[in-house]
């Protein structure tokens, strides 16, 4: 039985889901939750970090007017995660489920692995963009490294495919097909 459930939690779609999913699983197991945001470069929402250029050489005021805004939107996008965090942490509230939050900075997988130990999560709940070959092996996959290094159970929760476009739902080609009389 899960006591401990840790929610992984970005700012995507899945996220979302992911929330709910958790919700739904604490309030019925009577789970104590953790809600926790990653702070990292990588993710969606973060500001991109300054760059220097060859020219910021000779003008350094330029380069330190860059710094200072990359700070200031950095401490928003910190604020504004934790908001986020804040209003699911009432919501589970709400659905009388114990929860905490906490946000961190650093490598997303590694952090939520780190989490997930020092807090003796019983589960993790994340989500997962369905990053595969190339691109997983390029940028990485946060689910794959939680699966393979983590120190409990973990829940992925994938996000829905779309239907390319101009793609008849299963339902529908179901029906076409018998009202053809199952010719394919």
């Amino acid at each position: 039985m899960f006591r401990k459930i840790l929610v992984a939690l970005d700012h995507s779609e899945t996220a979302l889901d992911v929330f709910d999913q958790a919700l739904d699983l604490a309030a019925t197991t009577q789970a104590n939750l953790m809600l926790l945001h990653v702070l990292s470069m990588d993710d969606q929402d973060a500001p991109d970090a300054p760059t220097s250029f060859p020219s910021m050489y000779y003008y350094p005021g330029l380069s330190a007017t860059s710094i200072k805004v990359y700070q200031q939107q950095w401490e928003q996008y910190t604020h504004a995660a934790q908001d986020i965090l804040e209003a699911q942490s009432e919501e589970a509230r709400l659905a009388g489920v114990s929860v905490r939050t906490t946000q961190k900075q650093g490598a997303p997988g590694e952090t939520i692995c780190e989490v997930a130990k020092e807090w003796q999560a019983d589960l993790i709940l994340l989500g997962s963009r369905g990053r595969a070959g190339l691109s997983e092996w390029l940028l990485g996959s946060v689910s794959n490294y939680v699966m393979h290094h983590a120190p409990c159970s973990v829940l992925i929760c994938r996000e829905p495919e779309t239907p390319p476009p101009n793609s008849i739902p299963d339902h529908l080609n179901r029906q076409l097909m018998s009202n053809l009389g199952g010719w394919q």
